[in-house]
C-alpha cells in the first residue's frame, strides 16, 4: 500500500511540476526529489530520467525526522552543511561520460561544520563485482537508474535499467570502508533519508514506450541481494531442500497478480492432449492447410500463433489468456509486456526465452552515445540478452514490472513440425498507474532502433482453432486408409 501511495503522489507531484516548468528549455532549475527510504531492511531507489537528464547526484543520510516524499523546486534545495551533522554517502553519476575519473563514484560525505565545505571521501567498488561490461548489453538510451540500499549486508549497489545482478555496474561493500560510528549513522536503525539532484532540471521524455510513461521515482521495498529465479515450484510440493537451495521462485512469493494467474493455469489438468498436438503439427506442416497458411501471412511481421481463449475483460493488454503456437525455428520480436504481470507454462515441446534490458528507443538514431550503446549494437539495433532459461513441458515461468519482463522466445527445434506451445496470460498489478494497452519490441535484423507498441491480436479463438485442426487431421490421406482397413478388418472377424 505504501508502494502505491508513493508512486501516486511521486506521478502527480511530477504532472504538476511539468505543467509549471514545460519541456527543457535553458536555464531549468535543477530536478530535486527527497524521500523517506521504502523499508528498515533498505530497498532500491528507481529513477526515470529524460534524454536530456545526463548527469545526477544521490544522496543517503540518517534523519531525526521522516519528511514526506516530495519534489523540490531550486530554492528548496538542502544545504548539507546544515541539514544534518552526521555523514552521508553520496552517488554521483555522469552518463555522458564527462567526469574525469569515471562515469559513477560514491563517496563518503562528512561535515566540517556550518559554513566549511564537507569532506568528500571517495570509497572503493569491489573489482570482483563492477564496475561491469555492462554497456555492451544494454539497449540503446538505457535511461533508467537505480541504487539498492542494503541495511543487512551494508552495501550499495547502482546499475541500468532493470535492477537484477545482471544490470548491477557497481557494487561497494562499505563494512571495511567506514568506522563503526558511520556504520550505525548509514546502516543503523534510525530512519534514512534520501535525495535525488539533476542539474539539467525537469523535462518531459519524448518517444513511445511504457518507459517514457513511468514515474519520475519509484521504490522498490527489498533491496537487490540477488536474483529471483525465473522458474516456478508450486509451494505445496516444497522439499527442504527447495528451501535451501532456492533455484525456483516459489508460487506463494510470486507477486499478487501472478498468483492469480498461476492458480487458473498451473494445474494437472491445463495441458494440450495428444491428438489435438498432433493435429496441430499436421496443420502446421502441410501446404494449404490452415495453421500453414496462417503462418505463410505471418512469415513477413511474427512467426508464430495467438490463439485466444476467453474474453477481454480490461485487467490486461487484450484478452488475458492465450495459447500460443511456436513452429520448430520460430522466434519472437524482442518485446516488454508495458509492464503487466504474466505466467507462462509450457504445455508441449520446448521454448528458450531469452530476457533482456530495458527497450528505450534512441532519438539520435545516427549519432553514438558510447555512454549508452556499444556501436555494434547500435548499427544493427540487436541487443545481446543479459540472461536465458529453457523451459520444457510442464515448466512454468513469470514476470512482474521489473523481473523477465522484457524477452523474446525462441523454439530451437529445426524441424518445424516440432511445435512449442504454451500458455500465456497477463494482469496488471493494482499499483498499475499506466495501465499500457500493449506490448513494446523491437523489430528484427537491421531494424529502426524505434521502439514499436503492438496490441494484442487473434489469429483465432482456441474453439475454432481445435475445431478446425482436428478436422482437417481427421480427413487427411492417411487418416482415411487407416480408417477403411479398420473397417476391412473389422468385417473379415
Amino acid at each position: 500500500m505504501s508502494h502505491l501511495i508513493a508512486n501516486i503522489a511521486l506521478g502527480l507531484a511530477k504532472e504538476k511540476a511539468l505543467k509549471a516548468v514545460g519541456r527543457r528549455r535553458a536555464n531549468t532549475p535543477p530536478a530535486i526529489w527527497h524521500g523517506a527510504l521504502p523499508t528498515n531492511a533498505g530497498g532500491v531507489l528507481v529513477f526515470n530520467l529524460t534524454d536530456h537528464q545526463t548527469a545526477f547526484e544521490v544522496r543517503i543520510w540518517e534523519s531525526n525526522v521522516l519528511n514526506a516524499t516530495q519534489l523540490l523546486g531550486a530554492a528548496a534545495a538542502l544545504d548539507f552543511s546544515t541539514t544534518t551533522t552526521k555523514c552521508s554517502l553520496l552517488l554521483e553519476v555522469w552518463t555522458d561520460d564527462s567526469k574525469p575519473g569515471g562515469p559513477v563514484t560514491l563517496s563518503l560525505c562528512i561535515p566540517q561544520g556550518e559554513g566549511n565545505p564537507e569532506k568528500k571521501d571517495p570509497l572503493s567498488a569491489n573489482e570482483a563485482l563492477g564496475p561491469r561490461a555492462i554497456r555492451k548489453i544494454q539497449p540503446p538510451d538505457n535511461r533508467t537508474h537505480w541504487l539498492s540500499y542494503d541495511r543487512a549486508h551494508e552495501r550499495i549497489k547502482y546499475g541500468k535499467g532493470y535492477h537484477m545482478e545482471e544490470t548491477t555496474e557497481y557494487t561497494w561493500d562499505l563494512s571495511n570502508q567506514l568506522t563503526p560510528e558511520q556504520i550505525e549513522q548509514l546502516f543503523g536503525n534510525e530512519a534514512k533519508m534520501a535525495t535525488f539532484t539533476c542539474p539539467q532540471g525537469w523535462s518531459e521524455a519524448v518517444g513511445g514506450g511504457v518507459e517514457d510513461a513511468r514515474a519520475f521515482v519509484e521504490l522498490d521495498r527489498l533491496p537487490l541481494t540477488k536474483n529471483r529465479p525465473p522458474k516456478v515450484k508450486d509451494s505445496s510440493t516444497l522439499t527442504l531442500e527447495d528451501l535451501d537451495e532456492q533455484n525456483y521462485t516459489f508460487s506463494a512469493d510470486l507477486p499478487e497478480a501472478c498468483q492469480v494467474l498461476y492458480k487458473n493455469v498451473a494445474g494437472a489438468n491445463m495441458l494440450l492432449d495428444d491428438e489435438l498436438a498432433a493435429a496441430i503439427s499436421y496443420s502446421i506442416v502441410t501446404k494449404d492447410m490452415t495453421l500453414n497458411k496462417k503462418l505463410e501471412e505471418k512469415s513477413k511481421d511474427f512467426g508464430y500463433l495467438r490463439v485466444t481463449l476467453g474474453n477481454e475483460r480490461g485487467d490486461g493488454p487484450g484478452i488475458p489468456y492465450v495459447l500460443e503456437i511456436w513452429p520448430g525455428g520460430s522466434r519472437s520480436p524482442i518485446h516488454n509486456h508495458g509492464n503487466v504481470c504474466a505466467v507462462i507454462k509450457v504445455l508441449h515441446g520446448e521454448i528458450q526465452v531469452n530476457v533482456y534490458n530495458k527497450l528505450t528507443e534512441l532519438l539520435e538514431h545516427k549519432k553514438e552515445d558510447p555512454s549508452r550503446v556499444s556501436s555494434t549494437a547500435l548499427n544493427t539495433g540487436n541487443p545481446a540478452p543479459i540472461t536465458a532459461v529453457h523451459l520444457s513441458k510442464g515448466d512454468v515461468t513469470w514476470m512482474d514490472s521489473n523481473w523477465y519482463q522484457c524477452h523474446q522466445l525462441i523454439n530451437p527445434a529445426k524441424d518445424r513440425g516440432s511445435f512449442c506451445a504454451t500458455i500465456q496470460c497477463y494482469k496488471y498489478e493494482d499499483q498499475d498507474r499506466v495501465v499500457w494497452p500493449g506490448f513494446d519490441y523491437i523489430e528484427g535484423m537491421g531494424h529502426d532502433s524505434l521502439v514499436h507498441l503492438f496490441r494484442p491480436d487473434s489469429d483465432f479463438t482456441y474453439g475454432d482453432m481445435k475445431l478446425i485442426v482436428l478436422e482437417e487431421y481427421l480427413r487427411r490421406p492417411m487418416s482415411r486408409h487407416v480408417n477403411v482397413t479398420s473397417k476391412r478388418q473389422r468385417m473379415d472377424d
